[in-house]
């Protein structure tokens, strides 16, 4: 007991962050997977932004019997507002996200704090993740969607690529320096869809990167999401593009690759006009 604490005693504490809303059909299986880490010193950070179903009950039953659960309860006020609050009530030195449907698998935390002393400029750290079904098949991988250079990304070509090859980091997987966070500040509250893909971005531009190749955690796709969404996600995507387009740190190669991108954003848009998708 006492060797298990000096153990905790010399590692950084890592902030777990789980943001819900009516997430109680999945919660208890994020929350288990959250609790079964390998890595010991972790305080699990977890928002219910005003949820109408059971969600409630299922934090305050895990929070009576994990001391490491912080529970916090407010209005809603959407998915970057409830992590804005989470990040601000967190004490770690690092900082995690998983989302309230979504697994971490046992040797995630251990294994970004591995690849942090490999790579000790890195302030954002990610990894490869599994796409899983309602009932936990596993439908793909994060990865296979891209071709990543070395497993160590230097700021602005972190930001930049992001800009070229879309959302490389899942949204589930990363894992930020506190001091990052103090950096760059808060999520853009407006990106009810798109916020991690500009936060990554702010981030890439001032901060190394560097990720696990392994598979740490799973995405959990609900494909009537998917499709009631995907028309204001390329909407808010298409503003981030905007945004960084005329930045000094957006290289010229991507900026003709934002206009490329932006056309088929466009395209997508008339396609589900014509199918009806959208008015």
């Amino acid at each position: 007991m006492e060797e298990d604490r000096a153990v905790i005693n010399n590692s950084p504490l890592v902030s777990i962050v789980i943001c819900t809303y009516n997430g109680e059909r999945f919660l208890r299986q994020t929350l288990d997977s959250v609790l079964a880490q390998t890595y010991p010193n972790i305080e699990v950070i977890i928002v219910d932004d005003g949820s109408k179903d059971g969600t409630a009950d299922v934090i305050n039953e895990y929070a009576n019997r994990h001391k490491k659960i912080k529970p916090y309860f407010k209005k809603n006020g959407g998915l970057p507002n409830a992590r804005n609050f989470a990040f601000q009530k967190s004490q770690g030195d690092w900082l995690a996200i998983i989302d309230q449907d979504d697994l971490c698998y046992p040797n995630r935390i251990a294994r970004q704090l591995e690849v942090s002393k490999e790579y000790p400029t890195a302030g954002l750290i990610f990894c490869d993740t599994h796409f899983i079904d309602e009932h936990g098949n596993i439908l793909g991988h994060h990865f296979s969607k891209f071709s990543l250079p070395d497993a160590f990304i230097p700021k602005v070509v972190a930001g930049n690529l992001l800009l070229q090859v879309g959302c490389y980091v899942d949204s589930e997987a990363w894992f930020m320096r506190r001091d990052v966070f103090e950096k760059v500040g808060l999520l853009d509250e407006k990106l009810s869809y798109a916020c991690d893909f500009e936060y990554f971005i702010r981030v890439g531009m001032i901060v190394d990167f560097a990720y696990a190749r392994e598979i740490l955690a799973a995405w959990r796709v609900h494909s009537s999401q998917a499709t009631a969404t995907a028309p204001k996600i390329r909407q808010q995507v298409r503003g981030v593009y905007l945004q960084f387009f005329w930045s000094e740190a957006v290289g010229w190669w991507t900026k003709a690759l934002i206009i490329k991108a932006l056309a088929r954003s466009y395209a997508g848009q008339l396609r589900d006009r014509l199918l009806g998708r959208v008015k």
